[in-house]
């Protein structure tokens, strides 16, 4: 089996969850493809980005952007550009087509992968194991302002504005419900169970697939 994808809603600890993953299973992990920083240094909005609406005439500075993203796992020199002469994709599908290149090349020698829609990105392939965190509003809030060491009504503000870019960015590039359970094997609410005990259940999860 060649990885582990995780989607998480805000809050959900993703960031926390995936890189003990990765730490257990020996795998390098790929990190979320839209952070704020990567927004700024595309000139557009977080949720632009996440949504893939990125002008056309700014695709090259987006490729460029987005593919040293995956550093440490696919090394230098990464190209994934379309062949000279191919008519230039739409806007949704030249993002598309970049994120699952880069993916791709991660699960080659195996990768745990937070977001970048992974779970819909490798539905249909049964060498990845697609995870989803989750939990109820409420709680996600109170753990988000844990882990961001940021007040309740921070976390709070944030939260609607985080899930519905990444609902967006799976919607625009698939079609699909960030919350459909058929992109998913396992499910996890990670405001009850533990952090560490979440990591510890996807790593073996993956183990026992593995075999």
């Amino acid at each position: 089996m060649p990885g582990v994808t995780i989607s998480a809603g805000y809050g959900a600890g993703g960031s926390m969850i995936a890189p003990a993953v990765a730490r257990q299973l020996g795998l390098p992990l790929l990190d979320r493809a839209i952070s704020s920083r990567v927004a700024a240094q595309l000139q557009v909005s977080v949720p632009e980005a996440e949504g893939g609406v990125i002008k056309r005439t700014g695709a090259g500075r987006f490729l460029a952007v987005l593919a040293p993203l995956a550093g440490g796992v696919l090394g230098a020199g990464t190209d994934c550009a379309p062949p000279e002469g191919f008519p230039p994709p739409d806007d949704a599908a030249l993002f598309r087509e970049q994120a699952e290149a880069i993916m791709r090349k991660a699960l080659v020698t195996g990768a745990v992968i937070l977001g970048r829609a992974g779970g819909a990105a490798f539905r249909d392939e049964p060498g990845v194991l697609r995870v989803r965190l989750f939990g109820p509003a409420a709680a996600r809030i109170a753990q988000a302002a844990r882990i961001e060491d940021v007040d309740a009504d921070t976390a709070r503000q944030r939260l609607p504005e985080v899930d519905r870019a990444r609902a967006q960015y799976v919607q625009r590039l698939y079609g699909t419900d960030i919350d459909d359970p058929d992109l998913y094997h396992l499910q996890i609410d990670s405001t009850v169970v533990p952090l560490d005990a979440c990591a510890g259940l996807i790593a073996e999860a993956y183990r026992r697939c593995a075999r």
